[in-house]
């Protein structure tokens, strides 16, 4: 257990961390399509985005995997309230709740029960400036389009720097934030699902990239049940898998609260991940 929490933080933190690295290149990737894009295309997207519509409260059941050499499954329960939290509790024995990821506004934190320790971390600190928030992260959960610090996308983004079509029948809709250097894909089928995610930096290899599958029609648009999260740290794989059983359920009462205990003793997250790649 105590491997597996620890293989979680370290997860959470190194994606966050690719992601800050990846600021610092040059531009490049996607080129804009422009002039007027064909109308098949131009419904596709605004169809899905109408999809989107207001939730307060979600609510899942399933399963987290924390991926690479060890690979680590717990059966779990997420719990959203919009634009306030994620919480992921963690139970890998008879549905006791041994770890628990709370993330809010700008700050994470996993709290290891067994061992009585947590890591409490910035999310601007350990994305290296970039500006993940609450909303971002929901809707990268959700398997919705998002634009990076401004929450789920509009028929008219602000960041938009392409639509182009993509293999497969696919739409890529790639965003440009403004003044970062770097740029990030949303993958587009025919019926609506988002199904991948990338992240460009220039010339260099995407290092985060997110797939979506077994999408569940829901009042709130089709909502992905496995969501995989993969990246690098070094020469490290990371992935973080969530499958979500069907029943989801929106707008139901949830508990907020942080899982921070006075009684556990706070970790850095930094230094964690420098004593597992050390």
């Amino acid at each position: 257990m105590k491997k597996g929490l620890i293989a979680l933080a370290a997860t959470i933190v190194a994606m966050a961390a690719v992601l800050g690295s990846c600021s610092t290149q040059k531009k490049g990737g996607v080129q804009t399509s422009g002039g007027m894009l064909p109308e098949n295309m131009q419904q596709r997207f605004e169809n899905t985005v109408a999809t989107y519509t207001d939730w307060d409260t979600f609510k899942a059941s399933g399963t987290v995997t924390i991926g690479g050499k060890s690979p680590f499954s717990s059966a779990m329960q997420i719990t959203m309230v919009r634009g306030k939290s994620v919480n992921v509790s963690i139970r890998p024995l008879l549905g006791i709740e041994m770890g628990r990821i709370y993330i809010t506004g700008d700050s994470i934190v996993v709290v290891n029960k067994v061992e009585k320790y947590y890591i409490a971390e910035n999310l601007t600190l350990i994305a290296g400036g970039i500006p993940m928030n609450i909303n971002d992260m929901q809707n990268l959960l959700l398997s919705r389009m998002f634009e990076l610090g401004n929450g789920t996308i509009t028929t008219h983004p602000a960041t938009l720097k392409s639509i182009t079509e993509g293999a497969n029948n696919r739409v890529n809709v790639t965003l440009q934030p403004k003044g970062m250097d770097f740029a990030y894909t949303f993958a587009l089928n025919s019926e609506g699902e988002v199904r991948g995610l990338s992240l460009e930096a220039g010339d260099s290899p995407v290092n985060l990239s997110v797939t979506y599958s077994a999408h569940q029609a829901t009042d709130y648009g089709k909502v992905a049940s496995n969501v995989v999260m993969s990246s690098r740290f070094g020469e490290q794989d990371m992935q973080l898998t969530f499958e979500l059983n069907p029943a989801m359920l929106w707008n139901q009462s949830v508990s907020d609260r942080s899982p921070i205990d006075t009684r556990y003793r706070r970790i850095d997250g930094m230094a964690l991940l420098k004593g597992m790649f050390r």
